[in-house]
This record gives structure tokens, C-alpha cells and sequence, in this order.
């Protein structure tokens, strides 16, 4: 069963939350693209010219690799386009279906809810230790990365959230 598009709903949460999620997926295409870039000319000046650029390693681990993986969370969620396997309920009722989502979407915020709380304490922690990693010409600053999670999380659970009472209102209907 496919769910409706946000779009459609039209409350002015539905129009913020898609602004955000379209925002951070742009962010996420953005660094997917830097990311792409910056080891090609990585590769170009070791190979090419026998001039490796340090930080390119530790910088698509701490930066880009967590933008790309985690900002488009809120975009998936809030379109319901996340992977899923419905071999088993796809005869279901459109109303067991619901109710269906509904358990799955409150498991789903007890767990962003711990990620998010835990994402936060260690990017605050790593923060406090001015968190940097050592590359062969210095010292990269990666505690900034450790933000992206529990916004990215924190993205995804207002679409979680924002599904479960557009099922809720679906069921007393």
C-alpha cells in the first residue's frame, strides 16, 4: 500500500516538514557530490602529479559520508519511501495495514528517540573534547560532523510522528 503524498495534506506542518527534509536532502546530494569530487582530485594530484591532498580520507568519513547516509532520513520518511518488504500484508485491509504502520511507526520513535538522545550526548561529548583527527599535514576538526546525526534523527522522527497522525486520523474514519 502506498501512502498519500505529503504534499497533498496541506497542513502547514506537512508544507514546513517537506521544506526541511527537501532541504537536507539537498545538503546530502551537495556532499554527495563534494565527496565525489574531492577524492576524484584526491586521486588526479596523487596520481598525476605525485601530490596527495591530505585530510581527503578523514574528511569523507567524518563529513561527507555521514550527510549523504543520514540527512535524506527525513526525505524518505516523510514520503514513505523507505525499503520495506510487504509480501506478507499486501492482502491486508487498507484499516489492518494502517493499524499495521501505526505499530511499526511508534516502534520507530522509541528507537529515533534513543538515537537522537545518545547522538546528541556524544556529539556534545566529542565537542568538548574539540574532537580532531590526525592527518599526515596536521589536524582536521570533526566534531562539527557529529551534529548531522541527531539532526538527521530529529528530521525523521517529526515525519515519523507526522505519519502516525495521518493514520490515526485514517482510522477513526
Amino acid at each position: 500500500m502506498t501512502a498519500p503524498d505529503p504534499a497533498a495534506e496541506g497542513s502547514a506542518a506537512d508544507v514546513f516538514l517537506d521544506r526541511i527534509a527537501r532541504l537536507l536532502f539537498g545538503v546530502a546530494m551537495l556532499a554527495g557530490f563534494a565527496m565525489m569530487a574531492h577524492v576524484s582530485l584526491e586521486v588526479l594530484m596523487r596520481t598525476a602529479f605525485n601530490a596527495p591532498m591530505s585530510g581527503t580520507y578523514e574528511t569523507v568519513a567524518s563529513y561527507y559520508m555521514i550527510a549523504a547516509c543520514f540527512l535524506p532520513w527525513a526525505w524518505l520518511a516523510h514520503r514513505d519511501q523507505h525499503i520495506s518488504a510487504e509480501i506478507f500484508t499486501e492482502r491486508l485491509s487498507d484499516r489492518a495495514q494502517t493499524v499495521l504502520r501505526l505499530i511499526t511507526s511508534l516502534l520507530t520513535v522509541a528507537y529515533m528517540t534513543v538515537f537522537i538522545w545518545q547522538s546528541w550526548v556524544s556529539a556534545g561529548r566529542r565537542l568538548g573534547q574539540n574532537e580532531v583527527l590526525e592527518t599526515p599535514t596536521g589536524f582536521l576538526i570533526v566534531w562539527p560532523g557529529r551534529y548531522l546525526l541527531p539532526v538527521a534523527g530529529a528530521a525523521m522522527l517529526a515525519a515519523v510522528i507526522l505519519r502516525m497522525w495521518s493514520d490515526l486520523r485514517r482510522l477513526r474514519t
